[in-house]
């Protein structure tokens, strides 16, 4: 049986890696991104003591998937849902790809992001529901309590589902 696929944006492959859950989900999980969110995942001030390390190698072993997003992507993109124009880089290109391939919304896709102007913006265009958090995929992963315990707050379960509440009544227009 295949692995259930999850595009998953830098974030998240940010605070798979700074709680060692990234390996466990990506056996459990055909994690695909973009070569924008590998990009930014890879790069960053190597002098601040908040940058997260990720090793290429490890990222790149994982992945069950990687894009390349094109101009034309993007303008579609943004042509088709305007609204989506102030997004981070990553999330802009990860929703322009899925958005060019026709992929969501579907039962067997996710997408992992704690960005909540892209959860907001995947609510708009009709794929909250494919959005999941990174908890969930961890706990599924079979990953350990302190793994799950050291999840900043906005990669749990609990802070997805108050976001897309407030998005669903139009509280976060």
């Amino acid at each position: 049986m295949p692995k259930p696929r999850v595009f998953a944006d830098t974030n998240v492959i940010l605070e798979a890696f700074r709680t060692g859950c990234w390996t466990a989900i990506c056996q459990q999980y055909a994690i695909e991104t973009v070569e924008k969110c590998i990009e930014e995942a890879l790069t960053g001030d190597p002098d601040d003591p908040r940058r997260i390390h990720v090793d290429r190698d490890t990222l790149i072993g994982g992945l069950a998937g990687r894009y390349a997003v094109g101009k034309r992507e993007l303008a579609g993109f943004v042509l088709t849902h305007p609204e989506c124009q102030g997004l981070d880089d990553g999330e802009m290109h990860l929703l322009a790809w899925l958005h060019a391939r026709g992929l969501l919304p579907n039962i067997l896709i996710m997408v992992s992001t704690a960005d909540k102007a892209a959860i907001v913006a995947t609510g708009r265009i009709g794929w909250l529901d494919s959005v999941v958090s990174l908890e969930h995929l961890a706990q599924n992963s079979g990953v350990t309590r302190g793994q799950l315990e050291s999840l900043a707050r906005h990669y749990r379960t609990q802070w997805l589902d108050e976001i897309k509440f407030k998005v669903r009544f139009g509280i976060i227009p």
